[in-house]
């Protein structure tokens, strides 16, 4: 990802010193009957002592989906855990779920019920939906952190914002900054290629590096009866084309970008005149449609490609009737990895995306936040605590503090002679379903520092030393997703994350969804031949009449508006 200082409020963030100590003033407290807190007693100041800890403590309202991915031990729950009690015992910060629900869908309905109604914001919340991102920023329920994160963030935290800078244009409003991303791995989503390896050695071919070579290996799977049933029942090639070509599972980019060395569908990247332009209608992007349909028509392709998504276009290569899928390095584990259940002789193996003619290449990039923004309640006193614990929390990426070994001994690690083990069936006690407290703090996962874990799998694959926590958990892993982590890490260059990062503009919500399913129909019905290629120039055509002009307009103002 490319990497700007900011040029304004957040260059004065990087550059000012701040002394960890500070102090706030009120204490929410919460009223049991309703469940919500009591802003108007918030009048009882609040300090840090000098170890750090909040007296009297200081309470935090959230609010989160709790789904099966949460596991607990020793009768913990979501509101009662060793987080929340480390929390409280050294910070001096009371956590408190206002609601919880089942799933993230239904969390962001609740949430946005928040807007239309008199039900009362959490303190702190995440947000991973954009077109309720910018409600929220719209609706001055929000608080403008800007001052805040001058005054309290840490040099570290700073430093962390300042090195994925434009990740903040999702949050800003003029001089306002109304969130902060929550940052991940930053390259979490990327995709590689997994190749059926066992039917590679059947067939004796070698690993595809070209789009030409992809092409002799798709044909060999299709027609040479790899499984060797004995049945025409195979097919090369696995993507979903239901929601997006360009997607964190199932992707198909890779195609399209080894003709434009830079487009790929559905994203926004930065032309050589310096504005952006939309990748699906750049002209290079026909020459990967028509691949894809000469492709199709020779069987290489899934048929169903169209309403697949990006899970559900995975069943074909788990099932064995695909032998090539696009998918992150960690796809090893899951989905993938049930392919073996399906045929326990199966052999996955993780290779480069093969690049085009010209040795072009581009892939589907996710956002270094993967579209998680953390909010807060415009009446929230307490954002000296909140920074306080945000950088306690980065302790574990830092390997630093309390969570120098992990978070919580006896849950993500154990200390046997001594030292950290993160194999949980190896602690003193033995854990057959390991907690996950990792999940337990207010970012639902542990925040990142973007594109350190995929340096690390690659540190790690060139038989260098293990000697840190994050090199003995990455090193347990099996040693074809450690191989999968290290490619990951090398094809960093041919990383297209789409560089509009703001709120869906005035256009796009009022034709965005039509001109999406424009664009979808238009090039499913190219790759299955039901249109010639040239209705390709008709969709550009149609896409700039019908509001696809106007958007390229309000992209470029809101662009020079945060690159002045």
């Amino acid at each position: 990802m490319k990497k700007k200082k900011w040029v304004s409020l957040m260059l004065a963030l990087v550059l000012t010193t701040v002394v960890g100590c500070s102090n706030g003033s009120g204490n929410a407290k919460t009223d049991e009957t309703t469940n919500t807190p009591d802003n108007t007693a918030q009048k009882e100041q609040t300090a840090q002592n000098d170890d750090g800890k909040f007296d009297p403590p200081v309470t935090i309202t959230t609010a989160r989906p709790v789904g099966t991915d949460y596991k607990f031990i020793n009768g913990e729950d979501i509101n009662n855990n060793v987080h929340n009690k480390w929390a409280k015992e050294k910070l001096g910060i009371e956590f408190k779920d206002l609601w919880n629900t089942a799933d993230n869908g239904a969390y962001h309905t609740k949430l946005r019920l928040s807007l239309t109604t008199a039900d009362q914001l959490p303190d702190v919340f995440i947000v991973q939906d954009i077109n309720l991102i910018a409600d929220l920023i719209q609706s001055g329920k929000v608080k403008d952190i800007g001052a805040d994160f001058e005054k309290y963030a840490s040099e570290r935290i700073k430093k962390i914002y300042a090195d994925n800078s434009d990740a903040m244009n999702q949050v800003r409003k003029g001089d306002q900054l109304l969130g902060l991303p929550i940052f991940a791995a930053g390259d979490g989503t990327n995709p590689l290629l997994w190749v059926r390896q066992d039917w590679l050695e059947k067939l004796n071919l070698k690993e595809p590096t070209t789009i030409e070579e992809f092409e002799t290996v798709m044909d060999a799977f299709t027609n040479q009866d790899p499984d060797g049933n004995g049945k025409k029942d195979t097919f090369g090639f696995s993507f979903a084309g239901r929601n997006n070509f360009s997607n964190w599972m199932s992707d198909a980019s890779f195609v399209f970008g080894a003709f434009t060395g830079k487009y790929i569908p559905g994203t926004w990247q930065k032309d050589e005149d310096g504005t952006l332009k939309y990748g699906s209608v750049q002209p290079e992007i026909k020459t990967g449609l028509g691949k894809l349909h000469e492709w199709y028509s020779k069987g290489y392709l899934d048929p169903e490609l169209a309403v697949l998504d990006e899970v559900k276009a995975t069943e074909s290569f788990i099932q064995g009737k695909s032998g090539m899928i696009a998918a992150p390095y960690w796809a090893y584990g899951w989905p993938l990895g049930d392919t073996k259940a399906t045929n326990p002789n199966a052999k996955l193996r993780a290779y480069k995306l093969p690049v085009g003619p010209d040795g072009k290449s581009a892939r589907f990039t996710g956002l270094v936040n993967e579209g998680k923004v953390m909010m807060f309640n415009k009446d929230f006193k307490h954002m000296d605590a909140f920074f306080a614990y945000f950088d306690k929390i980065y302790d574990l990426e830092f390997e630093t503090g309390d969570f120098k070994n992990g978070f919580f001994e006896g849950y993500d690690y154990a200390l046997v002679d001594g030292q950290p083990v993160y194999d949980s069936t190896k602690f003193p006690t033995p854990l057959e379903k390991a907690p996950s407290p990792d999940k337990y703090n207010l970012f639902w996962n542990t925040p990142k520092i973007p594109f350190q874990e995929s340096a690390t799998y690659d540190y790690l694959f060139n038989g260098n030393e293990v000697k840190s926590r994050a090199h003995k958990g990455i090193s347990i892993q099996d040693p074809e997703q450690i191989r999968a982590g290290a490619l990951n890490y090398q094809m960093s260059d041919i990383n297209a994350p789409t560089e509009f990062l703001g709120a869906p503009t005035e256009t796009m919500r009022s034709n965005g969804d039509n001109l999406k399913t424009m664009e979808l129909e238009t090039f499913v019905k190219i790759i299955y031949g039901n249109e010639p290629l040239d209705k390709f120039d008709t969709f550009v055509t149609d896409w700039k009449s019908k509001g696809g002009d106007k958007i390229d307009q309000e992209v470029n103002k809101w662009y020079k508006s945060v690159n002045p």
